[in-house]
């Protein structure tokens, strides 16, 4: 059992913005990381971090604009990741449960001193699709009004970087060394097909059920082990297929 530090350790946390389309907001973004002393930004599919006008309001974070990465896709940019966090305005069953930011922030403490994690925001107007999010594990979403709920860009990152950098609680417990998010796709795409296999999918819903599929385990947080015995599972599956049908194809020889 180990006590873990009393804040989050910020240099695990990276800011991953998906389809941005105003320089301008990436350079307040930066401005905002810098604030809470949060340094990774991944640019996904959007305009350039070093446009001149990300320069103008970056004001003094100008070095974590040269230093962002950029991805074509979600999937590339949290590969080797541990835990990828969705942010939402919008409600619904696929975006359940909904942590609020403080919420969020006392649930990384501990999966922050041995894993990196991701926090995902959507392009200014229409937020993450159902296919980013299902590829996160924990979602969150910032109170706001019902009637004006939608913050701008770097408000929001602003918001939960300001609750991650507060973060002061001690959480005794263990360490735990989360699957990364390139483990977990490979064990989700194995897990298809065996599903498609022994005909538990169909093509009509298999990808809604997938996407049921991947919250379900998402939010169990899987470690590395837990990921090896799913892996073990469907490859068991597949083997009794393969001996099934070898059996049938004997009898049909006969």
């Amino acid at each position: 059992m180990a006590v873990m530090s009393e804040k989050i350790v910020l240099d695990s946390i990276s800011i991953i913005l998906v389809r941005p389309r105003f320089p301008e907001n990436i350079g307040s973004v930066a401005r905002a990381m810098k604030n809470m002393r949060i340094h990774r930004l991944i640019v996904v599919d959007g305009c350039s971090p070093l446009h001149m006008n990300a320069y103008k309001l970056a004001s003094g974070a100008e070095e974590i604009l040269e230093r962002a990465e950029e991805c074509l896709t979600l999937s590339e940019a949290i590969s080797g990741v541990g835990c990828v966090v969705g942010t939402t305005s919008r409600t619904g069953k696929e975006r359940i449960p909904l942590l609020t930011p403080k919420e969020l922030a006392i649930k990384l403490i501990s999966i922050s001193q041995e894993n990196s994690i991701g926090l995902v925001f959507g392009s200014e107007k229409e937020g993450l699709t159902n296919e980013d999010l299902s590829l996160c594990q924990l979602y969150t979403r910032i109170p706001s009004s019902v009637s004006f709920p939608s913050l701008n860009l770097a408000q929001a990152v602003m918001v939960l970087c300001y609750e991650f950098f507060q973060s002061s609680d001690t959480v005794p417990e263990r360490d735990m060394r989360l699957a990364s998010s390139e483990q977990a796709e490979k064990m989700f795409e194995h897990m298809e097909k065996t599903l498609l296999d022994i005909g538990f999918l169909e093509a009509e819903n298999m990808k809604r059920i997938m996407r049921t599929l991947r919250r379900l385990f998402g939010r169990s947080q899987m470690e590395e082990r837990d990921v090896r015995i799913l892996q073990g599972i469907w490859s068991q599956m597949d083997w009794c297929l393969r001996k099934g049908k070898e059996g049938r194809d004997r009898k049909r020889g006969e």
